[in-house]
């Protein structure tokens, strides 16, 4: 769901993401979410990703595109 160079930026924004799909992320388990620390040529960024595999398909929210940010 984000791309981000500072980790604390990328788990702030799990964080508004899951009080925007507050019922989906009720279903969520530990495993489910994804915190990947990445390195590239020059710097570090760090990918979250969100399994939605425990959620019921009726309260799955729509695929978004990934946040990048700065």
């Amino acid at each position: 769901i984000v791309r981000a160079q500072q980790e604390k930026d990328a788990l702030a924004y799990f964080e508004s993401w899951k009080q925007r799909h507050a019922e989906a992320a009720a279903h969520l388990q530990p495993a489910d979410v994804l915190v990947d620390r990445m390195r590239g040529r020059y710097k570090t960024w760090t990918r979250i990703r969100v399994n939605l595999e425990h959620v019921p398909e009726s309260i799955r929210p729509p695929q978004e595109p990934v946040e990048d940010l700065p």
